[in-house]
Parts: C-alpha cells; structure tokens; sequence
C-alpha cells in the first residue's frame, strides 16, 4: 500500500507550479496597473485642458472615457459623462441668443465639473469639486489667438467660397519732389568724381 506524504506532495506542487502562479499574479498586477493608467491618463489630460475644452487633446480624452471606465465597474463615471455628452450636442450650444447660450454653458461647466469629481473619487484621487472649478489657468492670450484663429478661418473659408471678397484698390502715389532733387544732386557728384 502506497501511503501518501502531503508534505511531500504539496513541495513538488509549490516547485512545480510556484513559478507558474507568479508569473501569472505579475500578469494580473501588470494588467490592473496598465487599466489604473489608461483611466489616469484621461483624467489627467482632462484636468490639464479643463481651461481648453477646444483643443484636440481634450476632445480625444472625452472620448476615450468609455473606453477607460467601463460602464459595468465604473457606472457613476459614464453616468456623469453622458449626461455631459448630451448637454453638449443639444441645439442650444449654437444659441444666437447671449441669455441661453450663456445658461447652457453654465450648465455645460458644472456638468464638466462632476464629471471630473466623479473620476476624481473613481480614481481615489484627493480633488475637491472647488480646486476642479478654480484652480485652472488659461492666459487671456491664449483665448484671443483661438478666436482671432476662428475668425481668420471664417473670413479665408468665406474668401474661397466667393461670399467674400478682397478689396484690390489700386493707390498711385505722387513722386516726390525732394526725391528727384536728392537724384539729380547725387548725379551731379558722381559726374565730378
């Protein structure tokens, strides 16, 4: 009869299968960490342009937020974004009227705001809803190059669809008088050199 020592038994298992396990356990960590950097990665990006909603970079975040919180792990997170999303594409964000365009951007921002708190706590990230508010920095420079960007980009899209046109006045202006005398006076020097 073969008796069986668990002892023994249980150190093949660990020689065997130990470095099988760790490997596997790495894997693991390795894919929570590179998950934990793509949705720290959005938030990032979002926070760093959160005074530049125009900019490429944070459009590219916005969207890249359901792929970075899945709905199923994260529902607060894609709850707060979508009702962000849908606030963005209703009609009144291309308001000719000043009073409705300004309450939709009011909105806008606080929606933007819990968005950001949302990933903030998802993420255990110590960020108060104020310090997301007030603590971004946008030179007003900055905002005047992107509208005299927009504006240029209008008048030359208007230029090349003939709604626009460019003013080709021609001005002649008179020779001057001293010109002519300085000519003539430097003409006679070189003659007598």
């Amino acid at each position: 009869m073969c008796v069986i020592d668990w002892t023994s038994l249980a150190i093949v298992f660990a020689t065997l299968g130990g470095p099988f396990l760790a490997v596997w356990a790495a894997d693991i960590r390795a894919e929570h960490r590179r998950l934990y950097n793509q949705k720290e990665n959005v938030f990032h990006t979002l926070m760093a342009t959160r005074g530049a909603r125009m900019r490429f970079e944070h459009v590219a975040a916005l969207n890249r937020i359901e792929l970075a919180f899945p709905r199923l792990k994260h529902p607060n997170v894609v709850d707060t974004w979508e009702l962000y999303l849908k606030h963005l594409g209703s009609e009144h964000s291309q308001s000719q009227n000043q009073e409705i365009f300004e309450r939709w951007a009011d909105t806008a921002n606080d929606l933007f705001h819990n968005l950001l708190q949302s990933m903030a706590t998802d993420l255990k990230i110590p960020f108060s809803k104020t310090s997301i508010k007030y603590n971004a920095y946008y030179p007003i420079g900055y905002e005047r190059a992107e509208s005299q960007n927009i504006e240029l980009k209008q008048l030359l899209i208007g230029l090349l669809k003939n709604e626009r046109w460019l003013n080709m006045n021609a001005v002649v202006y008179p020779a001057s008088q001293s010109n002519e005398n300085k000519g003539t006076a430097h003409n006679q020097e070189e003659a007598a050199n």
